[in-house]
């Protein structure tokens, strides 16, 4: 009885720092010291993409690096709990959540791809890398495309599916993997459909 409880202790306390630690609005910050409002240009995201685009190319690289950098953080944070794969990948989630609804700017935040690939460098860093490689060669394919990104980011995860099923590496986790990224792309394509809707009612 004693160890459920500290076994729930455990799980609150990793989606508590996952959400935080997927809070931190780099890209916001970034876009403030530079004299922006990262929510009023390009796409109104708090992302790299918005940043890199909009403000400038060297402080996008900084914000992705730092946006990749806590859903590992999240994961690896994670993993000194003691506790399953799947605790795991829910702290990855967690931070990805904290991404998309920061604490720190007003429960506004971006699409949460950068996290997702970081959390995924932690729970799988051996495919990861095939899967940024060919999510990579994907955007770059489709370079013109508006949906480069999310093209990339379904090639890149379909990619690490297929591999780990094939070869049956980690396939239940990687499976939680792929689950959380088909949330994420629904997010941003959700995202993308509303502002189009609301800028074709205002064209309109």
């Amino acid at each position: 009885m004693f160890e459920d409880f500290l076994s729930v202790q455990k799980l609150l306390g990793l989606l508590v720092i996952g959400y935080l630690l997927g809070s931190i609005p780099f890209a916001s910050l970034a876009a403030r010291i530079r004299g922006v409002d990262i929510f009023t240009i390009g796409s109104a995201k708090a992302g790299a993409a918005n940043v890199f685009w909009h403000i400038g190319h060297g402080t996008g690289a900084l914000v992705l690096a730092g946006d990749v950098a806590k859903g590992s953080a999240a994961v690896l944070a994670a993993g000194f709990i003691d506790l399953s794969p799947s605790a795991l990948l829910l702290a990855g989630g967690a931070a990805i959540l904290g991404h998309w609804k920061s604490a720190f700017s007003g429960f506004r935040g971006g699409d949460g791809m950068a996290t997702l690939i970081g959390a995924t460098i932690a729970l799988e860093p051996v495919l990861s890398v095939l899967g940024i490689v060919v999510g990579l060669l994907a955007a770059l394919a489709l370079w013109r495309a508006p949906l480069r990104s999310i093209w990339g980011l379904f090639a890149g995860f379909t990619a690490i599916l297929v591999v780990s099923q094939y070869y049956q590496i980690d396939r239940e986790l990687v499976f939680g993997i792929v689950v959380l990224a088909l949330l994420v792309l629904f997010h941003s394509l959700l995202a993308k459909w509303r502002r189009w809707h609301f800028s074709s009612k205002l064209s309109g």
